[in-house]
């Protein structure tokens, strides 16, 4: 079996993986292009941090940059950002309803950047395949899912 990779690669990349999470959020709303402003306030960031990093994820193909209109994600950067989304949402599923103890947003966002795609895929498949998560938000399917 092939070894599987983080999404981005390196865990010094976490924090652009936050950046794609929260552009996927925000874009799944239906905000596009993605407004700086409402990254910044999203993430707890200043808007100039935002518009550096957004200009890294753009040089890395995973956005496309709109000077003074937003941000619009690419191909890419859609699918990393939906599969940390899915993954916190299944470790907050696991906390609820197999551990027993609430959802903790910051313990499951340290853990969503670091689960593989099989790891991912089991627990979902553990967890019955659920439709939302407890915060009752739709959890994006995985090919696992059947839906």
């Amino acid at each position: 079996m092939p070894e599987e990779k983080l999404y981005l690669e390196t865990a010094e990349n976490l924090h652009a993986e936050e950046y794609l999470e929260a552009l996927w959020i925000i874009e799944d709303e239906g905000e596009e292009p993605v407004k700086i402003s409402s990254v910044s306030e999203k993430l707890g960031v200043t808007p100039p941090s935002a518009v550096g990093m957004l200009k890294k994820l753009a040089s890395l193909g995973h956005v496309e940059y709109l000077p003074r209109k937003g941000v619009i994600l690419s191909d890419e950067g859609r699918k990393i950002g939906r599969h940390i989304v899915r993954n916190g949402m299944l470790i907050e599923m696991f906390m609820d309803e197999q551990l027993k103890i609430p959802p903790d947003d910051r313990l499951a966002c340290g853990m969503e950047h670091h689960m593989t795609e099989e790891f991912a895929e089991a627990l979902c498949g553990m967890l019955g395949h659920p439709e939302k998560c407890p915060h009752n938000n739709l959890i994006p399917p995985g090919s696992c899912c059947g839906r």
